[in-house]
């Protein structure tokens, strides 16, 4: 069974907020102490509702642009081999990346830079709703990104600056730009 939070809810939004406002305000001032050149080409927040866990992810232009060449060497080997073997739908699968853009937060150069566990809504959120959680989860998470990409592209950036949220389809998938 779900542990009462505040106020006797399975999600207090207005914590959520707050733990996320606290978490990505301290992740910018220790971006600006910590690595002063640095220049975000990406960012990522994500939340993990079966975790109770959040992380805000940064991304240099160098790093993406180097990830999806290497990453695009890889998937060539298979998607050559797939399509020799007239299997296109698995092909498809190993098309290059036509961008520039990692879009994987776990392969970004300052990965989990900053991260929070939650005390807004309990642990195996997403397993005990059977993924109902994202009905809430999902509008604050987006009240989020549009709150701090103002805020970060005020930082310093790299031209074609993009910030993501994950959702419950894909951990890069809500963007700004």
């Amino acid at each position: 069974m779900f542990k009462k939070l505040r106020f006797g809810k399975r999600f207090d939004q207005t914590l959520y907020l707050e733990e996320m406002t606290t978490m990505i305000d301290k992740a910018i001032s220790r971006l600006q102490s910590e690595k002063p050149g640095f220049k975000i080409y990406t960012a990522s927040i994500w939340t993990d509702p079966n975790a109770a866990a959040s992380s805000i992810n940064f991304d240099s232009k160098e790093n993406s642009l180097n990830k999806v060449e290497n990453s695009n060497k890889w998937n060539k080997k298979y998607y050559d081999q797939y399509l020799t073997e007239g299997d296109l739908a698995q092909a498809e699968l190993f098309k290059a990346n036509e961008g520039t853009r990692m879009c994987n937060p776990a392969d970004f150069e300052l990965r989990d830079f900053e991260e929070i566990i939650h005390k807004s809504f309990p642990e195996n959120w997403e397993s005990k709703t059977d993924g109902k959680c994202w009905k809430e989860l999902e509008p604050a998470l987006t009240k989020i990104g549009e709150i701090y990409f103002h805020k970060i592209k005020n930082v310093n950036v790299e031209e074609g600056f993009e910030l993501s949220i994950n959702s419950e389809r894909d951990w890069y998938d809500k963007t700004w730009q």
